[in-house]
């Protein structure tokens, strides 16, 4: 009898237990899984354009999928304009390995008018063929009706923007023909190492079809306050913006600077957040959000190692890369040096550096390490983005964008001590998920009606309830002593972005009456980097 009930108490514990643990792994989410949130935002990727190549067919784990560049039911060719110069066979042009870590050389086109051609096929009107971006006129290449984007207009925008941009009256193939090359894992074998050996998201999309201004707010605010544009001429030229006034870094203030941001949830909330920036004082970050005086959240680039070290690190750090000076954020170069290291593989570095920091840190089992980029920058990318709702119901932006479509995937990994080697996520996320996680994460209120939309979704899937021991090491591929040898690019021209940071920084400027320096006489990066100095 006493055997008898010990049995059935036994098997009663057995059962309780097992119930107990089903139940706790139905309960996890992840998100106690670290205390720490590392940023890396890089520039102006697509998602094909560095990882398409991640997983060949036969290495797809299996019961997975991949949607990259590898799979013989798609077609991924873009064709050749009928106006464009083609000495070669081809009608088409397909993706191929990227020849040198510049590519695609020179800066393709990121404005909205860009990514429509470069979506749809179109260039509505004809007299848009040719013209500077901000000459363009509506419909800005959109069709209308708009029907599913084709993804196969970037061969034609970027011949186009060969000859707005860059005056080359009739592009040549072989310099058309870069906007389809793509790197490889063992191109850029840190960023390629964490995505297979910790996550790999392949449907996260930006949040705008345009650069890189739009994209950074909604990063940080869920809304870009109908902005598409970057800030441009304090001269009046560009877009015509939501009021009809231009899309000036008044304009910009206007509508931007007062969006709540995440920043003010975590203050209201007291937790604590940094932006590494190599420009300190000033970050881009506090240039897009606008994130206030007084505050003093933004420290230098060595900062985010030495407060790493010394157990001082923030519940958020942001860190941005170096956008001028031999940049290390991967955004496509205005100019093409032969004997330079190139900006994607000194952004492999870059991740490398903060990697290798993060998993020799006593605190690297309560971090979450994630690598991405604002938006993909013209690059190609053959998946179709989705449709999406507006961060106020029924607004209007420039170029009289409804802000219901996404922008086109961009690279996004995440590593961390719960995430388990190969993990692929194929469900669909954007920004504005950052934001629905990190405000789960810490009992936030949302800040518009995107980021509260139930069918944006958090990541927490990623997460798995098996702590692992091994992270992988990831030596340097770039020598030290290659570098000493790097081109002097002070006398480059500025590219896109810089230029758009030189529009916001004239203003501030004026703002702040540090003086009054006009944009004709800051042309190249040394200029720019001589510039920057009266702020810090």
């Amino acid at each position: 009898m006493y055997k008898f009930v010990f049995n059935y108490l036994n098997l009663l514990i057995y059962f309780n237990l097992k119930q107990l643990k089903m139940e706790n792994q139905n309960q996890f989410n992840g998100l106690e899984t670290f205390e720490h949130i590392i940023v890396l935002m890089l520039e102006n990727r697509s998602f094909d354009n560095l990882l398409g190549y991640l997983y060949e067919k036969d290495e797809i784990p299996k019961e997975k999928t991949f949607d990259g560049l590898y799979n013989p039911e798609v077609d991924y060719a873009n064709p050749i304009p009928d106006r464009a110069s083609n000495d070669s066979d081809n009608t088409s042009i397909t993706p191929s390995r990227a020849v040198n870590f510049s590519m695609p050389y020179p800066d393709p086109g990121e404005e909205y008018p860009h990514v429509n051609t470069q979506l749809f096929n179109t260039i509505i009107p004809d007299s848009n063929i040719g013209k500077f971006d901000y000459k363009m006129i509506p419909p800005y290449n959109l069709p209308v009706p708009a029907p599913t984007p084709g993804m196969i207009g970037f061969v034609n925008d970027y011949e186009n923007n060969l000859r707005s941009t860059y005056g080359i009256d009739k592009p040549k193939y072989e310099q058309y023909e870069v906007i389809m090359q793509c790197f490889q894992p063992d191109q850029i074998p840190a960023m390629a190492t964490l995505a297979k050996e910790f996550a790999v998201f392949d449907n996260w999309h930006c949040s705008v079809p345009s650069q890189t201004y739009c994209n950074r707010a909604f990063w940080h605010a869920a809304s870009s306050g109908g902005k598409v544009i970057n800030p441009l001429g304090e001269d009046g030229t560009g877009f015509p913006g939501i009021d009809g006034d231009f899309s000036d870094m008044d304009s910009w203030i206007k509508n931007v600077w007062s969006l709540p941001t995440i920043f003010d949830r975590m203050n209201e909330k007291n937790v604590s957040w940094k932006v590494y920036s190599p420009i300190a004082p000033l970050s881009l970050t506090n240039i897009v959000n606008g994130f206030g005086e007084g505050k003093d959240n933004t420290h230098g680039h060595l900062d985010f190692f030495f407060d790493l070290e010394l157990g001082n690190l923030p519940q958020y750090s942001f860190i941005e890369p170096q956008f001028l000076h031999k940049h290390n954020d991967q955004h496509p170069s205005a100019v093409n040096h032969e004997l330079a290291a190139g900006t994607v593989k000194l952004g492999d570095e870059l991740i490398r550096e903060v990697y290798n920091a993060i998993k020799n840190s006593p605190k690297k089992d309560k971090i979450l390490f994630i690598i991405t980029h604002d938006e993909h920058g013209g690059c190609y990318d053959h998946v179709v983005p989705p449709e999406t709702i507006a961060p106020v119901a029924g607004m209007k932006g420039e170029c009289d964008f409804g802000f219901d479509r996404l922008g086109v995937r961009v690279p996004m990994v995440m590593v961390s001590s719960y995430i388990q080697p190969n993990t692929i996520i194929n469900t669909q996320f954007e920004h504005t998920s950052f934001i629905k996680t990190v405000c789960e994460k810490w009992s936030m209120n949302p800040l518009t009606d995107r980021d509260k939309n139930p069918k944006v979704l958090p990541f927490t899937e990623v997460f798995s309830n098996q702590k692992r021991t091994e992270w992988p090491d990831i030596p340097s591929q770039t020598s030290p002593v290659s570098l000493l040898f790097e081109p002097d690019t002070s006398n480059d021209p500025l590219n896109g972005l810089q230029k758009a940071m030189l529009t916001s920084l004239l203003h501030i400027e004026k703002m702040k009456a540090l003086g009054y320096t006009k944009k004709e006489d800051i042309k190249t990066i040394g200029d720019m980097m001589e510039f920057i100095k009266r702020f810090q």
